[in-house]
């Protein structure tokens, strides 16, 4: 049942025409109903674009409340299509949420400022050229080296896209767990693991590489810096994340 105090945010893709289109609808069928639309902190973030949108938004800090997405047929946080997100709108946004896990980050090196945030699919520390990387990885303070292209580490709602594609498991978006991926490792000297909610990972590269948020390029990492991961708080989305591969 609609509440008219709850304040929604609406969040469309500007690149995207079609988010355009439904982002304008969208605003009038809410107010429609009774809802605030605001363009600050809200009880509902909706997001319209596809999954991108929303991890852009999340590294933005504009997500606030329970998250919707409406997305395409690719998207697999989105919880609407594009297509039918009116007939499905408000059943969604009367509905439950399941807690979400994120990951949590601090960037430390010797005499330099300490860079921290969070991520909601994954943390990437890539090489930069055709050169590989010298990792080193302490989990719970256990040492592992090894050579390969690069690193991923996922939440369990990232799990199913760039980790899974370079050998991770998939794992249920509201599970606990992480992984640890690392991209191409020279001669599988090192395979991908699955870290619980209590592990903490730190990472070092031998050389200084890209540091990549939810794909989205942050800085340059430097061999003297430490790379430190944990799980982070949760977020809330609507149920419906990974609709298509439920069908």
């Amino acid at each position: 049942m609609c509440n008219r105090l709850m304040k929604i945010r609406i969040i469309a893709n500007p690149l995207k025409e079609w988010a355009k289109e439904i982002s304008d609808k969208l605003r009038k069928i809410l107010r429609a109903a009774g809802y605030s639309v605001v363009n600050g902190k809200a009880d509902i973030t909706i997001c319209v674009g596809g999954d991108g949108t929303i991890l852009y938004a999340g590294y933005k800090g504009w997500l606030s409340g329970k998250i919707l997405g409406i997305g395409s047929k690719r998207s697999y946080i989105c919880q609407l299509h594009k297509s039918n997100w009116e007939k499905k709108l408000f059943e969604v946004l009367d509905g439950e949420t399941d807690d979400v896990f994120t990951l949590e980050y601090e960037i430390r090196g010797k005499n330099s400022k300490i860079v921290s945030g969070r991520a909601i699919n994954d943390i990437v520390i890539h090489s930069n050229d055709y050169r590989v990387l010298g990792i080193t990885a302490f989990i719970n303070n256990k040492k592992n080296y090894f050579y390969s292209d690069g690193v991923i580490v996922s939440s369990a709602i990232g799990s199913t896209g760039y980790a899974y594609s370079a050998g991770g498991k998939r794992l249920k978006h509201t599970s606990r767990l992480m992984q640890f991926v690392p991209i191409a490792p020279y001669r599988r000297k090192f395979s991908p693991i699955t870290l619980r909610p209590t592990d903490r990972l730190k990472i070092k590269a031998d050389r200084t590489c890209a540091f990549i948020l939810d794909g989205i390029y942050i800085k340059e990492l430097k061999p003297n810096e430490t790379v430190i991961i944990k799980q982070g708080r949760a977020l809330k989305f609507f149920k419906g994340v990974g609709w298509y591969e439920e069908r």
